[in-house]
């Protein structure tokens, strides 16, 4: 199947000046490939700083790639202008972590959902208003609610209103970043399972972002792990979750209780301390003061990212251990 979208060697940096004013760079994104098929889902998981949500953002240019290429259905993004990526944005649209943040406490919400037709004057007055009708049935939020402000509704309801907001210019590839992880667990069960519906009967691809490997797991299809800027792993979710190769993706499954007698690992791939700092990373294999299957190798090189078996990739001296 062709790829609807294609990531090759994106890097991302931002300048952060210290209390000194010394300029420093921090290196968001480090080099990452990924491809979405038209329809697929692919998850991208990883502790909290490791450039997920800078990834996801760079994709869809809101921002700028310092190197890579970025292609849509075989054209190259890097060379659009600002009016050919708005008209390009109908087809591309995201689902943001924070319902409060993300709605406009001002706008009653059927001006919220409908704002994307008016940037793109996609339809009559009439057209819009019966769209948004539409798409908050769709959603499974009550018509009758369309003139009431964000703040009247509770956190799944408004992430629904993100929802329809994304939904109503019929993407075809929607990038949902972290857009479960603000909201109670059985809340977040309903989120995702309403994406997998609409995802059905819309046909749309999703870029699923997530510090959370279970929410990842329950909803990708593939999935890539990613650490301090980086993909460490890819692979299927079956692939991965019944072999993971890298010490990091281990961690990330000793990290949540399973009643799955196959998924309870060793407790010698538990990892201890916090994600380094990008502005001053590691030498050789970005995880290695964390792991604790490192040597002098992994200090020293930085593995590449390489197939061990069929459609599973590793980036590790010792994916074979």
């Amino acid at each position: 199947m062709n790829s609807l979208l294609i990531a090759q060697n994106i890097r991302k940096n931002f300048t952060i000046k210290d209390n000194q004013g010394r300029a420093h760079l921090l290196k968001a994104v480090d080099g990452v490939s990924l491809d979405i098929a038209p329809g697929e889902i692919v998850g991208i998981v990883g502790e909290s700083g490791c450039g997920k949500s800078t990834l996801g953002r760079t994709i869809l240019r809101l921002y700028e790639p310092d190197s890579g290429t970025i292609t849509w259905k075989g054209k190259n993004l890097n060379s659009f202008s600002r009016e050919e990526m708005k008209a390009l944005r109908k087809a591309m649209q995201m689902i943001f972590q924070d319902p409060f943040s993300s709605l406009n406490p001002r706008k009653k919400v059927k001006n919220i959902i409908a704002q994307p037709l008016l940037v793109h004057k996609a339809d009559s007055p009439e057209e819009t208003a019966r769209r948004v009708e539409a798409v908050m049935k769709e959603v499974g939020l009550n018509p009758a609610y369309k003139r009431r402000y964000p703040h009247q509704f509770s956190g799944g309801q408004r992430q629904r209103i993100g929802i329809a907001r994304a939904l109503i210019l019929e993407p075809e590839l929607i990038v949902c970043d972290e857009a479960v992880s603000a909201l109670d667990v059985s809340i977040q069960a309903q989120i995702l399972n309403l994406i997998l519906d609409l995802r059905e009967k819309h046909g749309f691809a999703t870029l699923f972002i997530s510090h959370d490997l279970a929410v990842v797991e329950f909803i990708a299809e593939r999935i890539l792990v990613m650490y301090l800027g980086r993909i460490v792993e890819k692979a299927s979710k079956t692939s991965l979750t019944e072999n993971p190769l890298h010490p990091y993706t281990r961690a990330l499954f000793e990290a949540f209780p399973s009643a799955n007698p196959s998924r309870r690992l060793s407790k010698k791939h538990i990892v201890m301390g916090d994600v380094p700092s990008p502005l001053n990373p590691p030498s050789g294999c970005h995880f290695h003061p964390r792991c604790p299957l490192a040597d002098e190798k992994c200090r020293q090189s930085s593995p590449p990212l390489s197939e061990v078996s069929p459609g599973h990739w590793a980036a590790c001296w010792k994916s074979g251990v």
